[in-house]
C-alpha cells in the first residue's frame, strides 16, 4: 500500500477484487482451453478414442495413486495357495504321505483301543476279586486304594 501511495482503509477492499477478479479470469481461461479443446474434438484435429484411453490412463493412475491399497483376505490367499499346491508335481506325493500318515495314526489309535479295553478288563477282574474278598482278608481301606491305583 505504501509503495503505490494508496490509502489503507481501501487495502481489504482491493485485496477482495483482486482475488474475484483472478477467479473470474482462471475461469474465463478454462473455459477459453475447453472450448478450443471441443472444437479440436468436433473439428477432428484430435481422435477421440485417443483421447478417451489418455483420460482412462489418467483416471486409473489417480484412482491407484490415491485409493487405498486393497488387501487379500485369507481366503482368497487360501486359494490360491491351494490351487499352486493342487497343480504342482508335489500333490500326489503329498496326497501319498497324508494317506500313509491316516493309516498309521488309525493302526495306533485301534492298538490304544485294544489296549485300553484290556486295561478295563484287568481292572475289573481285580476288583471283582478284590469284592469278594472284603471282610473275609481284605478292608475297605484295601479296596479303596486298590481303585485309588486304578484311576
Amino acid at each position: 500500500m505504501l509503495l503505490h501511495n494508496l490509502p489503507c482503509f481501501v487495502e481489504n477492499d482491493l485485496k477482495q477484487s483482486l482475488n474475484k477478479f483472478i477467479e473470474d479470469e482462471t475461469i474465463k481461461g478454462y473455459d477459453r482451453e475447453a472450448e478450443m479443446a471441443l472444437e479440436a474434438v468436433k473439428s477432428g484435429e484430435v481422435d477421440i478414442n485417443q483421447l478417451a484411453e489418455t483420460w482412462a490412463k489418467a483416471y486409473k493412475e489417480t484412482t491407484l495413486e490415491y485409493a487405498k491399497p486393497e488387501e487379500n483376505s485369507w481366503d482368497e490367499d487360501f486359494a490360491d495357495v491351494y490351487h499352486d499346491l493342487i497343480h504342482s508335481p508335489a500333490s500326489e506325493t503329498l496326497l501319498n504321505l497324508e494317506h500313509n500318515y491316516f493309516v498309521s495314526i488309525s493302526e495306533l489309535i485301534s492298538e490304544r483301543d485294544v489296549e485300553l479295553k484290556k486295561l478295563q478288563e484287568r481292572q475289573g477282574a481285580e476288583m471283582d476279586k478284590v469284592m469278594q474278598e472284603l471282610g473275609k482278608s481284605l478292608t475297605d481301606q484295601d479296596v479303596n486304594s486298590l481303585a485309588a491305583r486304578h484311576f
